[in-house]
């Protein structure tokens, strides 16, 4: 008899002691999500950073909405940021944007030829144009920060009509964000084309509270829940 109640008694603690495991695991993994989301949602906010007065930006227009012609728009704005970048590096005063302005200007050519060579290298044979001057944006909003519609210096580069989804970014200083769209202000910028390319890290008190108060949140709940799941599987043993 007595060592059948001591059986019964170890493979009660053993019972206990597995479910707890269970538990500890389910809410690492619970924990561990909510960091993840913490974290894109940090990344996410981040994104959104003042855009400088004295600046140029990089504005350029695919063929199309098509699949290929946004692949080719893609790849054609990696090489123009890659090189203008180069040059505004190699600048005397790399913050200076008469220099920078004067650089571009020395380059369109060469701008030119790339976008031609680019296109050729696709069999692309429609036209295009590159341009530096003021051009005219539209209405932006990423997260919580707008960026006002106004006419802003720019190199504009249009791709064969020009009537597929926008891309823009500020070639100096090089602060350069996807576009989410072909015109007018959206509440979340709703383009695939990824994340900013160059980011100050700055975060919303805001956004960055309610990240804050999720996590709280989700901790608060899984503790209480822990809790509840520990008395009923302790209430089957008393």
């Amino acid at each position: 008899m007595g060592k059948s109640f001591g059986f019964k008694k170890i493979k009660k603690s053993t019972y206990i002691i597995f479910m707890m495991v269970i538990l500890l695991g389910w809410g690492m993994n619970l924990l561990s999500q909510a960091a993840v989301v913490s974290a894109s949602a940090s990344v996410a906010d981040g994104s959104a950073q003042e855009i400088p007065k004295e600046s140029i930006r990089l504005r350029i227009l695919a063929n199309s909405d098509s699949d290929f012609d946004q692949k080719v728009k893609r790849e054609i704005r990696d090489k123009v940021v890659d090189q203008v970048n180069t040059w505004v590096a190699a600048l005397e005063d790399p913050q200076s944007l008469e220099q920078a302005r004067a650089k571009i200007k020395k380059h369109l050519s060469d701008i030119e030829t790339l976008v031609g060579d680019e296109l050729a290298a696709r069999n692309q044979k429609y036209s295009y144009k590159v341009e530096l001057g003021v051009v005219p944006f539209p209405t932006k909003m990423y997260g919580d920060q707008v960026y006002p519609a106004g006419n802003y210096e720019a190199l504009r580069i249009t791709l064969g009509k020009g009537e597929g989804q926008n891309w823009w970014c500020v070639l100096f200083p090089p602060l350069c964000f996807i576009d989410a769209g072909t015109g007018e202000a959206v509440a979340q910028a709703t383009d695939t084309e990824g994340a900013p390319l160059v980011s100050n890290g700055s975060t919303s008190n805001g956004s960055a509270d309610a990240v804050d108060a999720g996590e709280t949140e989700v901790r608060f709940f899984l503790w209480d829940w822990i809790v509840k799941v520990f008395d009923f599987v302790m209430g089957l043993f008393s």
